[in-house]
């Protein structure tokens, strides 16, 4: 298995496995193939994407931007998806462990991202050493 940046022509089976994730609970997002390739091809110009593959089969992907922050630069973690047969192998954290050497040989000091609170990632992501933010709300307008 390796970790590498993802390249165009890896497009369509990240749109799949992202997909899948997608559907299941607790997101139950109602997207299609067509909105999340539209996404993904918006990524590629200014985002960066990790996958991880085994055996010519890509089995995770993390997508990740950097945004400029009064303290500096950070690291904004937008999806990690792991296929459902691959969870629990390691593969999240190894795609974690390569964004953040990422960070610490870019000097960017912080890695943020949000998940759904009852994703069963959560137990994940402490595990590996990240914490919940008390001091943060996340507000939302839905725009008609």
């Amino acid at each position: 298995m390796i970790i590498r940046k993802a390249t165009k022509k890896d497009i369509e089976e990240i749109a799949k496995l992202m997909l899948d994730e997608f559907k299941n609970p607790p997101f139950n997002e109602r997207v299609n193939i067509k909105s999340v390739l539209k996404s993904l091809k918006f990524y590629f110009k200014i985002e960066k994407i990790y996958v991880a593959v085994d055996r010519r089969e890509i089995i995770g992907v993390l997508v990740f931007k950097i945004e400029q922050y009064w303290e500096g630069p950070v690291i904004i973690i937008e999806d990690l998806v792991v296929k459902e047969e691959f969870k629990k192998r390691g593969i999240g954290k190894m795609l974690m462990e390569k964004i953040e050497y990422y960070a610490k040989k870019n000097k960017l000091k912080r890695i943020l991202f949000k998940t759904h609170k009852k994703s069963p990632a959560v137990k994940f992501y402490q595990k590996i050493g990240y914490k919940t933010r008390k001091d943060i709300i996340d507000f939302e307008k839905k725009i008609k």
